[in-house]
């Protein structure tokens, strides 16, 4: 018969202590934290897919962060160009009264209210969205219009001038990507891949129009408002009557006035069309986040029932193992006495 030693029981019931131990503290820091693993190696599996899916959620979360920029720029976009169109109609109203001889005589005060819309409409292009000017492209730090001499400038440039038509291209044209979710790319010469990105660039000189026509009437509106403008102010001061040259001027600027306008409200239902992909993309973002949250938490997270569980058996056995400890060293301690 095998005889069961003193040393040998407690070396035995150290190491039943011992797990107990672990048991309960793992227990306990599971239910701490509530997180099925606090290493990669507790499990090698779970780290590897979680570290995937948080790295998914992060970035999701950047891109969310970004599209609502973009959509709090483009609702100030659209907030400018509503009262872009207002003090348009303004002007539509005096130019109408201007145009009408039986109306002459105020023909000076409407110049001069005409020139004053010009200027309103300036300042309202030069909106700002933080510290960025939100019309001026990619130029944000700088005012990107100008009413000059009664000439329009943007970027310093006479918008009207056929030199600059090129220049003016380039400018309606420019371009500032931002990763909005679209699976951003770069291609072999390390330029973004337009399709994977969103323009956050608004060019105000894309949304106004810039050159003249054949007549060599302003295609854009505040340069035929700040010029019609002008001439009412070079009125008859009694009579309002303008000289020939300036009357056929006028009825130029008068007959265009619509044209520059219809081609401005049609850039502007483009830029809206931008604003509401943006706003059906976030809604996209949105719901993906809350997946990837999902998943990540299922893959993360105990259930806080079953760790409890858990945690209390561990305890029970953790306490049971003190008590046999009680009665083992009871036992060897009258052995030794014996």
């Amino acid at each position: 018969m095998m005889r069961v030693t003193t040393n040998g029981t407690l070396r035995t019931y150290r190491s039943h202590l011992a797990r107990a131990t672990a048991n309960q503290y793992l227990a306990m820091n599971t239910v701490l934290t509530e997180r099925r693993f606090t290493s990669y190696a507790d499990s090698p599996s779970l780290a590897t897919q979680s570290f995937r899916l948080h790295s998914a959620y992060v970035r999701n979360t950047a891109q969310q962060s970004m599209s609502e920029e973009m959509i709090s720029k483009y609702e100030a976009a659209g907030s400018s160009l509503q009262e872009l169109q207002s003090q348009y109609l303004d002007a539509l109203g005096a130019a109408e009264q201007g145009q009408d001889d039986t109306k002459a005589g105020a023909r000076v005060q409407l110049g001069e209210t005409l020139k004053g819309i010009a200027e309103g409409m300036v300042q309202t292009l030069n909106a700002q969205y933080g510290e960025k000017f939100i019309f001026a492209g990619t130029d944000g730090d700088n005012a990107p219009f100008e009413l000059k001499d009664g000439k329009l400038l943007f970027r310093g440039l006479d918008v009207n001038d056929p030199a600059n038509e090129a220049a003016f291209k380039e400018m309606a044209d420019e371009a500032a990507y931002v990763d909005i979710g679209l699976g951003m790319q770069l291609d072999e010469n390390e330029q973004v891949v337009p399709s994977t990105a969103f323009n956050s660039a608004i060019s105000g000189i894309g949304l106004l129009g810039y050159g003249t026509n054949e007549d060599g009437v302003p295609n854009n509106m505040i340069s035929a408002i700040a010029e019609l403008g002008e001439i009412y102010s070079r009125a008859d001061p009694e009579t309002g009557a303008l000289s020939t040259t300036d009357s056929e001027r006028a009825e130029a600027l008068f007959d265009n006035f619509q044209n520059s306008n219809s081609e401005f409200r049609a850039n502007w239902t483009k830029l809206d069309t931008k604003a509401q992909f943006l706003k059906s993309n976030d809604t996209r973002l949105t719901s993906t986040g809350d997946t990837l949250q999902t998943q990540y938490e299922g893959l993360d997270r105990v259930d806080l029932a079953d760790a409890l569980t858990t945690f209390a058996y561990a305890q029970y056995s953790y306490n049971a193992a003190l008590r046999v400890g009680n009665d083992i060293l009871s036992q060897s301690f009258i052995d030794y006495m014996s």
